[in-house]
């Protein structure tokens, strides 16, 4: 027992670093992709009635 715990090698951190970057950019693409599918629903959908004289 030498009190310092096993440092992982430069191949496994190179991989853990990929994996975080790959994780990140497809939760970018999912929530991209989610607003775009949401924004064209929107667009699509008949805007509301204003009524542009009327006061309550």
């Amino acid at each position: 027992m030498t009190g310092q715990a096993p440092r992982p090698g430069p191949r496994r951190l190179g991989r853990a670093g990929i994996a975080v970057v790959a994780i990140l950019v497809a939760l970018v693409v999912v929530i991209f992709l989610g607003r775009n599918l949401w924004h064209a629903s929107e667009v699509t959908e008949d805007p509301p009635a204003i009524n542009a004289g009327a006061r309550p």
